[in-house]
């Protein structure tokens, strides 16, 4: 509603503009100041959308093919909420007339306004080369950039717009964000007193703390949200103050924030609040018996049982993790990260077939992510059938399309199959996916040594290095590789007698108990078990 009323505020000094300025002349342009369209013209600039909507229509009916009645009809309809049939007039006045710049930018406008900022962009930018002198098309697409993160190109224009900046907290909000990234200080400590001096409802304030929260403007968005709670919204504003202290670090002010209502019958988040700072604070027992509360408390919210197996695993308490996870399964039966996690456990306890059990049903379940198969290439690998891990490796990428994971495991079990040739293409291939990967550049070159080819394998290596110069086994390998070649003083030079742990082959990238802790694990990931 807001932006509604906004768009009039801008709209007015067209409605009040003669026919010449209100589009390009056509054939059918009225003259009479009693007709229909200038009665329609009156009622839409005394804000009578209804009365200029019946008028509007009427001029419609009289002359169909004049593109300035469907320009107006659209505002008229616009106003009244009728989206679908405004953008059609919008349309309808832009194939009349194709150098209506009014009708793009409505249509431009009304597009952004519902959340279709490619068509926006289009529309908006067509506007401004129409009518270059036109503040409120820069101002749109000023907007419209901003909303995209382009804030170079979305300052630029709503700096040439000459448009007065609303008393909207979004728009501010996302000043502050672009100006901190752009490094334009002042015109950032700008938008945030625009941000602090706004009137906003306690929701309002909420949301824009943790916008800025998002933007790393944690003083401010700490600030808004204990104005929150000092007028009384302390329910509200409490546990989002919690939260904000634990973004930034502040683990204590966390806890002491969160234990205010700890105690109510649903505060199921405030002790997962509770439990996330004491791991970070490394208070393990604390941290367990906070979990351990919030799942109590909200079975039925997986992502409880999540953060408490997540952290009995991470502290090497298996047993208990598994014995969680199987309650958490008995209140959640369908929880697709649960399954995971319990494969995953019975993995790491080396617990192969039960391990090799979840993620087949995962993988009969349909799992959409390379995750299981990933997993249940693992157990294959150690229990020494990795040409049978290769080829469900190989099944997944028919499956899912080729994806990083799956290239490079199918690597890693080919070659521990023998097949090096094999396993040279599908590191070849995951190096091209990631090009970051140091690890899958190391086992390239590795494999690129035992097959021989070694300047290639130096190349390889090299590339590990630049990736991190610190990875002392791609240092060590190297410098077998130059030995091998009859370099011996770069041989000397990568030479290495430290004793870290080696560099396990069939370890999993990244967490394999999926996406940080204090994100919800199962979105984007859905299977359907019987």
């Amino acid at each position: 509603m807001k932006r509604v009323l906004i768009v009039f505020l801008f709209i007015c000094p067209l409605v009040s503009y003669s026919f010449a300025n209100s589009g390009r002349p056509t054939s059918t342009q009225s003259t009479s100041p009693s007709d229909p369209f200038q009665k329609g013209l009156g009622a839409l600039h005394a804000k009578h959308f209804d009365e200029a909507l019946g008028e509007l229509t009427a001029a419609e009916g009289e002359h169909p093919d004049d593109a300035r009645i469907h320009n107006f009809r659209g505002i008229a309809l616009a106003q009244l909420g009728k989206t679908t049939e405004a953008a059609d007039e919008y349309a309808a006045a832009i194939r009349l007339d194709p150098l209506m710049e009014n009708a793009y930018r409505n249509l431009g406008f009304l597009k952004w306004t519902l959340g279709d900022t490619t068509q926006a962009r289009e529309l908006l930018e067509r506007a401004v080369k129409l009518s270059p002198a036109d503040g409120f098309a820069h101002y749109y697409l000023g907007r419209v950039e901003l909303q995209a993160n382009l804030y170079a190109l979305a300052f630029r224009e709503l700096e040439i717009s000459g448009v007065r900046p609303p008393a909207d907290a979004d728009f501010w909000v996302r000043s502050a964000i672009g100006y901190r990234a752009l490094g334009r200080p002042e015109d950032e400590r700008k938008s945030l007193a625009e941000i602090e001096g706004l009137s906003l409802t306690d929701p309002q304030s909420i949301e824009a703390a943790v916008q800025l929260l998002d933007g790393h403007e944690t003083d401010v968005a700490i600030r808004i949200i204990q104005k929150v709670r000092d007028r009384g919204s302390a329910v509200v504003g409490q546990f989002d103050l919690a939260l904000a202290y634990l973004t930034i670090g502040s683990y204590e002010k966390a806890i002491q924030e969160a234990r205010v209502y700890d105690n109510r019958p649903d505060s199921a988040p405030e002790w997962s609040v509770i439990g996330i700072a004491y791991a970070h604070l490394n208070q393990r027992d604390q941290c367990i018996d906070a979990l351990r509360h919030s799942a109590a408390l909200a079975p039925k919210e997986e992502e409880h049982w999540l953060n408490l197996t997540r952290e009995l695993m991470e502290f090497g308490r298996y047993p208990e993790a598994i014995n969680e996870i199987q309650n958490g399964l008995a209140a959640n039966p369908k929880s697709y990260a649960l399954h995971l996690r319990l494969g995953a456990a019975y993995l790491a306890t080396d617990s192969y077939s039960q391990a090799e059990s979840e993620f087949r049903d995962l993988i009969a379940a349909g799992d959409p992510l390379p995750t299981s198969y990933v997993g249940l290439a693992q157990v294959l690998i150690r229990t020494g059938r990795p040409g049978e891990a290769a080829t469900e490796l190989a099944a997944a990428e028919q499956k899912l399309g080729p994806q990083f994971l799956l290239c490079y495991f199918r690597g890693l079990a080919l070659g521990r199959a023998g097949r090096l040739s094999e396993a040279l293409a599908a590191f070849e291939t995951a190096t091209k996916s990631n090009p970051d990967s140091s690890d899958a550049h190391f086992n390239l070159g590795k494999t690129e040594f035992a097959l021989g080819m070694l300047q290639e394998s130096i190349a390889e290596l090299q590339i590990v290095l630049r990736i991190d110069p610190d990875d002392m086994q791609a240092k060590r390998v190297l410098s077998q590789v130059y030995h091998r070649a009859g370099n011996e003083k770069n041989a000397i030079k990568f030479a290495d007698t430290s004793t870290e742990r080696p560099r396990s082959a069939d370890e999993l990238l990244g967490d394999f108990f999926l996406p940080h802790w204090e994100v919800r694990p199962s979105e984007g990931a859905r299977v359907d078990f019987q």
